[in-house]
């Protein structure tokens, strides 16, 4: 009776604290795996699926599960280890998540419309610990 109470104690409910828009996908073509780029308040970051085309496809898979991911959507998800995961049915993934690598991860230019300050500046790439 202890180690059942223990053990359901110890599986805490996974939570996804980070929340950008989905601005733009592609297709990483060396890679043939769908990309997506998401801004957060701070961050901008460029994560690939890692779906690849179907035997008789031209085009890579979509992450997301039955909902497939969509410009213009908002997406809720955790960092861990070099990948965003996100949450999708268990009926997709046993593990209630799926994990999209992260390729990029950049500070959001802070530069405001009417202020040249920095407007010419790149994004700094940020260094992903993993």
């Amino acid at each position: 009776m202890f180690f059942a109470q223990n053990s359901t104690a110890k599986k805490q409910p996974k939570t996804y604290p980070q929340e950008g828009k989905i601005v733009a996908s592609s297709i990483n073509q060396v890679a043939r795996t769908r990309t997506y780029k998401v801004i957060t308040e701070t961050r901008v970051y460029e994560l690939d699926c890692g779906i690849h085309p179907e035997l008789f496809s031209s085009t890579p898979g979509e992450c997301g599960g039955d909902k497939k991911l969509q410009i213009g959507q908002t997406l809720h998800f955790r960092i861990e280890k070099g990948k965003a995961f996100i949450p999708v049915p268990e009926t997709v993934e046993q593990s209630g998540e799926q994990g999209l690598r992260i390729l990029r991860e950049e500070l959001k230019s802070t530069a405001q419309p009417g202020n040249n300050a920095g407007a010419n500046q790149p994004a700094t790439p940020t260094e992903i610990k993993q």
